[in-house]
């Protein structure tokens, strides 16, 4: 059913399945504790959106995404990719989305950020790749972190979630950081 493309200790990264997209990314985005820090949740999602979403990810030539899979499982558990891909600067953004509550808190999002800065770095040879994050959602940007970004700055009331406004942090790791880091 999945086809491994990019393999972890724990995780691999197959090519996105739209029934699998499609209802469980309904469920996720319309959990709010699921996306409590997100911009996505807001409102509700329908059906219909996320089969648009779906053709709109897959037939892009300035998105590279992901599912996320659980090795051990063999469960589709969230997704990850490189956004808003600028070929020129080679710059890309990274969003990872981890909808599966039973396995938040156990190192698979770091895993995840490793493996697609790997992978945008040596097989899509980017220069820059940068994530942001809800300022509050300290486990999600300490993961960048861990997956070797650095800080670069606060973006103030960024966010407007939960009836108030939220800072966004950013993180950015440049490919001469990642390469000198690589195998640490």
């Amino acid at each position: 059913m999945y086809q491994p493309l990019t393999i972890g200790e724990k995780i691999y990264f197959s090519p996105l399945n739209k029934e699998d997209f499609v209802t469980n990314m309904l469920r996720w985005v319309n959990d709010p504790e699921v996306t409590h820090y997100m911009f996505t949740g807001t409102l509700p999602a329908t059906l219909e959106q996320l089969e648009e979403e779906y053709k709109q990810i897959t037939k892009s030539k300035n998105e590279v995404v992901f599912a996320i899979i659980d090795k051990e499982a063999n469960k589709y558990i969230g997704n990850i990719g490189l956004y808003q891909i600028n070929w020129t600067s080679r710059t890309a953004e990274m969003r990872r989305f981890i909808g599966e509550k039973k396995v938040w808190k156990k190192g698979y999002g770091t895993e995840a950020a490793k493996l697609i800065v790997a992978y945008g770095f040596e097989r899509l040879n980017l220069n820059r790749i940068w994530a942001g994050n809800n300022v509050e959602n300290i486990g999600s940007w300490k993961s960048n972190e861990k997956a070797g970004f650095k800080r670069e700055g606060i973006l103030r009331q960024e966010i407007y979630r939960n009836g108030k406004y939220y800072d966004a942090v950013r993180h950015g790791i440049l490919r001469e950081e990642y390469f000198a880091n690589k195998g640490k």
